[in-house]
């Protein structure tokens, strides 16, 4: 009987053990972090990072999400449909961002405004300072209003390598003014409207297409052709803006698709891009 308990004991302690080396592991995910939000230290910004193998930095993705209906989960959706693990099992840091109003990141939404991109700005200033991000090779994923906010931030951050832009809006003052107006399309109007005031700068300050914007980042830009919330040309317009300032950007517009391009499509040509670009980049 006592022989029976020591095997019995010895079984739950390896068991315990193994638990808590898998759950250590560089390739687990973690529970969501948070960092005070630079413009107001009373305020949270939520993110989640997934290590990949080895030793730190690394070559790294920040993603970040569109709108949220319902519980608004934040970066969580991409622990939840295992993008980061997916990510960091092709050797990448995977960095997911709650946007302000999203997740457990203070609000309120200022849809990609300042206090939006500062809070994405500091989550890689934190995992650069942390040791974990290489700070020349990061990319940075955005869909929707995600997108505008990816490249609104590489605006200001010249060392952010590559910018992957999925569905987004880059020229708020003609989206709000285009007669072209469906359901969608006017409850996305309605959002900007509500978090930005309105007013024709705080939607200038906003958009990517106009002619002060410098992007150094390398750029693929996904639109669906049948999308009834954004604009396809904006996305071969931004293209055009990039190229002639003498930088480099793609559009790829998918015909059969609308504002979910499914991910199969899209990765087909994103993967290869991300893969270019961290390993050429030397910024």
């Amino acid at each position: 009987m006592g022989r029976s308990m020591s095997m019995l004991s010895n079984l739950l302690l390896l068991a315990v053990a193994s638990l808590t080396l898998s759950a250590c592991g560089s390739g687990a995910a973690s529970a969501g972090l948070s960092i005070p939000h630079p413009d107001d230290a009373s305020k949270q910004v939520e993110y989640f990072i997934e290590r990949p193998g080895g030793q730190g930095p690394w070559q790294t993705i920040v993603l970040l999400h569109g709108h949220q209906d319902g519980s608004r989960p934040g970066g969580k959706d991409f622990v939840d449909w295992g993008v980061l693990k997916n990510m960091a099992n092709r050797g990448y840091l995977a960095v997911a961002v709650s946007q302000p109003g999203y997740g457990n990141s203070s609000g309120p939404a200022d849809f990609s405004g300042p206090f939006t991109q500062h809070s994405v700005s500091a989550v890689i200033a934190k995992v650069r300072a942390d040791g974990l991000a290489s700070p020349e090779k990061i990319v940075i994923q955005g869909i929707s209003r995600g997108a505008l906010a990816a490249g609104l931030v590489a605006a200001q951050d010249p060392s952010v390598s590559g910018l992957v832009l999925i569905s987004g809006v880059y020229d708020l003052p003609a989206y709000i003014t285009d007669s072209r107006a469906g359901l969608e399309k006017a409850a996305v109007v309605a959002s900007i409207i509500a978090e930005t005031g309105g007013a024709s700068d705080a939607l200038m300050a906003r958009s990517l297409l106009r002619p002060d914007v410098d992007i150094k980042a390398s750029l693929l830009i996904l639109n669906g052709a049948k999308d009834d919330r954004t604009d396809p040309d904006q996305a071969r317009a931004l293209a055009r803006q990039i190229a002639r300032g003498g930088g480099n950007a793609r559009a790829i517009i998918y015909p059969d698709f609308g504002h979910k391009i499914p991910i199969d499509v899209r990765n087909k040509d994103i993967d290869p891009f991300i893969d270019e670009v961290l390993a050429t980049s030397s910024r």
